[in-house]
């Protein structure tokens, strides 16, 4: 019997752990949940903050850059919103963005860049016609009545469940050194070392944030396009915070992402030009990215804005593997498709229908028409 107790005890732990979170959501984080998945929240009906943020892809995806309501890119991978509520800046580039709720509003509404192209009148207007969301403010707030502070606020408090450090780096530091594999450990021994820095810059809990004297925003030799006698640059199209100072001296910097998960939200770079995680290294290792061909041919190495840390350095084939190694082991362990991360509109059994081709849930069907 004790044995066959024992056997059970972690299926045990697991349902008393998922009840507890399931029960523990408050009706407003419910609501936040429904917002999140529905794609009434784009102007044609067919983006949801979860098309973009996906749970089962690290809250992220696996588009080279963010795709609009229209289908085209934009210039920017998806940030993912791991331990989202537990950063200060809510953007790659723009560092004005120091509120969450800039982080909800602006994809919604924003005209440049496009993403879901919606206005607030008529998010509200949508709303308003849905008897199901009606009770869901009704249950939230005590009262029916729908506005977009009520929208915004209730995205917010859904935000703070996407949180966790449930990862085997996290438990070796709390001492389970059992946790890292030898090759693993000797990855985060690197990570640390003199010889590479990285840590000088992925410093934290969260691995984002850099030292005291280091900004927040770096330029990583990720481009170095050089023409008509210019000086090293950076895509137009994006050239990072200098979109926002207007300085020569922002030019490519972007801010310093957290590596929590980072083995799974590829593919990597501010605009998901680097598929690999071995060439992630590789990038670091030469002092910067060389691109040998199409419109932006350039040297990274050579940019007069890239970080002072980004000189180059060697690795062994063994040492490579360790690096990449360790950055596994800060995968999160978490279950992102039971509830409160799955959608609620879909069917809830194992045969799910109503899905697009990418998995994600479609929402119910509601009267309105949507823009064409």
């Amino acid at each position: 019997m004790n044995l066959f107790i024992k056997a059970l005890l972690p299926l045990l732990l697991w349902l008393l752990t998922t009840s507890a979170l399931a029960e523990s959501i408050s009706a407003i984080q419910e609501l936040g949940r429904h917002l999140f998945f529905d794609t009434q929240l784009s102007l044609k009906g067919n983006r949801s903050c979860a098309l973009c943020h996906s749970p089962t892809h690290g809250w992220s995806n696996t588009f080279t850059q963010t795709i609009n309501i229209h289908g085209e890119p934009d210039t920017l991978n998806t940030p993912s919103l791991l331990n989202i509520s537990q950063q200060t800046v809510f953007s790659l580039t723009n560092p004005s963005r120091t509120k969450v709720e800039m982080a909800i509003t602006t994809p919604m509404f924003s005209i440049d860049p496009l993403e879901m192209g919606l206005t607030p009148d008529l998010l509200l207007s949508r709303l308003k016609k849905s008897a199901s969301y009606s009770e869901l403010f009704e249950q939230a707030y005590e009262d029916s009545d729908i506005t977009l502070e009520r929208v915004v606020h209730a995205l917010k408090h859904y935000l703070t469940l996407i949180e966790s450090r449930n990862t085997r780096f996290h438990r070796y530091l709390g001492g389970e050194e059992q946790a890292l594999t030898s090759e693993e450990q000797e990855g985060f021994r690197l990570f640390n070392s003199v010889r590479l820095q990285c840590s000088r810059c992925h410093g934290g809990a969260l691995l984002n944030q850099p030292e005291a004297t280091i900004s927040q925003y770096q330029n990583t030799g990720l481009y170095g396009i050089s023409r008509q006698g210019e000086p090293p640059h950076y895509p137009a199209i994006e050239p990072g915070l200098r979109r926002h100072t207007s300085d020569h001296q922002d030019d490519g910097k972007f801010r310093v992402p957290s590596l929590i998960n980072v083995a799974n939200t590829g593919p990597w770079a501010h605009d998901g030009s680097v598929q690999s995680l071995a060439s992630v290294i590789e990038n670091y290792a030469r002092g910067g990215r060389k691109t040998t061909y199409g419109p932006n041919q350039g040297d990274g190495f050579h940019h007069p804005n890239k970080s002072f840390l980004i000189n180059g350095f060697s690795l062994t084939r063994s040492e490579k593997a360790a690096l990449i190694a360790f950055l596994h082991s800060l995968s999160v362990e978490d279950d992102w498709t039971r509830h409160p991360f799955n959608s609620p509109f879909c069917v809830s059994n194992d045969k799910q229908t109503n899905t697009s081709p990418d998995g994600a849930c479609s929402p119910i069907q509601h009267t309105q028409e949507h823009p064409k």
